[in-house]
């Protein structure tokens, strides 16, 4: 009798609340009611499951909120429009290829705040347009890259950080995206363009990549006011490749501490100008490069400012050179002294890397000039600047504030010591 009531107990708790209890306690029905424009809080937690948002609705963690899986299926899949996803940890922990943290198609979404850990992809954007992604990290294996772009333009990244991830933003077919104030680091390539045309890339760290950024086969985009630097970890680094680009602008950028500063193969008709190229192997390289202003760079401190092979019509003018003869002779700023970038110490440690001992040698420097390298690898400078400005062509607020703390403190000490002298009379 016992045991009969004991099974009808349980026979009416089974048949009274699993279905009920099933359906309120998966992420994906809480979605699935909410009406369109409405919000889905989800308390903190760790909640094991894939979901799918497909209509006009805000999913919000409040507190520390992530989801996870290990499935091949993306954790999370955005469709149609007007998704916003926000405050929320995604872990992607499927070693399955090409597997996506987050996939996201359509148009006028929006990811604020969402950490990700993945074993391969990050996000995907596939035919997705005027999508905002902004404040976002990603952890990698550096086996996809970290947001991945497909036909999809008039797209925002804005202040994400990525370490550890293939390619940090890789883009192909994608126009008119705006790329800004992001940190990538530890990758392949950490921004790479692929026949996307009107890129904007500004205000991003680039930082100890193989290359910082790769731009191939675009037209009309803007490179501006980056930090590509320490990015020398392979014998191919480069700050920044411009591949079969053209009508591209690279301007007051920082390009520091790199294997080679900036490459151009095969480029036409871009513009390099006022950038600080500081401290790499190679400053500038151009190879089948034609027809592109090179102006108003400050190259200080590389081991070998430039070279140019197979390039012609090239307008190389108005630089700053800190290995130049230098003499000003009408006030002008500008040195009458033409510099000739000579890549004859890079010819010869190719052919024998031990030389490299020698660099700056004074009988290196005599074979230099007695040994003259071929016209069409010399870049020159018919007239080089005598002073070197900051990157960004102005003097940092930073630096304006401590000059200013300088100048009061100097004026201070010289009104101590001059009312010291006047007591001591």
């Amino acid at each position: 009798m016992k045991n009969y009531c004991c099974f009808f107990l349980f026979f009416i708790v089974f048949w009274t609340f699993p279905l009920t209890y099933h359906a309120e306690d998966t992420l994906q029905s809480r979605i699935d009611k909410a009406p369109e424009h409405g919000v889905v809080k989800l308390p903190s937690g760790v909640y094991n499951e894939t979901i799918v948002l497909s209509k006009p609705v805000t999913l919000e963690g409040v507190g520390q909120v992530t989801i996870r899986s290990c499935s091949k299926k993306p954790v999370i899949t955005i469709q149609g429009q007007q998704v916003t996803l926000r405050h929320v940890n995604v872990e992607q922990c499927s070693n399955g290829k090409d597997t996506e943290a987050i996939y996201v198609t359509g148009k006028h979404h929006r990811l604020e705040n969402v950490h990700i850990r993945t074993k391969q992809f990050g996000i995907k954007l596939d035919q997705t347009s005027n999508t905002v992604i902004e404040g976002v990290s990603v952890k990698g294996e550096q086996k996809g890259n970290g947001i991945d772009l497909w036909e999809s333009d008039w797209n925002i990244i804005h202040d994400v950080r990525m370490d550890q991830v293939r390619d940090g933003i890789y883009m192909e077919n994608s126009h008119s995206n705006q790329i800004t104030q992001n940190d990538i680091r530890h990758s392949r390539y950490g921004i790479h363009i692929m026949f996307s045309d009107h890129i904007t890339v500004k205000n991003n760290v680039l930082r100890d990549n193989i290359t910082g950024a790769m731009v191939m086969g675009t037209k009309g985009t803007k490179i501006e006011k980056n930090e590509l630097i320490f990015n020398n970890r392979n014998i191919n680094a480069q700050g920044l490749l411009l591949y079969e680009a053209s009508e591209t602008e690279a301007a007051r950028n920082k390009i520091s501490y790199n294997r080679v500063g900036v490459y151009a193969e095969s480029a036409e008709n871009n513009r390099i100008l006022a950038n600080e190229i500081r401290g790499n192997f190679i400053g500038i390289q151009f190879k089948n490069a034609n027809a592109n202003t090179v102006s108003d760079n400050a190259f200080i401190g590389n081991v070998i400012e430039a070279q140019a092979i197979k390039s012609s019509e090239n307008a190389i003018a108005h630089n700053y050179w800190d290995a130049s003869l230098k003499l000003d002779t009408t006030g002008s700023g500008m040195s009458a002294i033409p510099y000739r970038a000579d890549p004859f110490f890079l010819r010869l440690t190719n052919d024998v890397p031990e030389y490299q001992l020698f660099f700056q040698a004074p009988g290196m420097i005599v074979l230099q000039k007695l040994l003259k390298s071929p016209d069409n690898e010399v870049m020159t400078d018919e007239a080089p600047l005598m002073k070197a400005a900051t990157y960004d062509g102005q003097m940092h607020a930073s630096s304006k504030m401590l000059l200013g703390a300088v100048s009061v403190s100097m004026l201070a000490g010289s009104i101590s010591l001059f009312m010291i002298g006047r007591k001591r009379r």
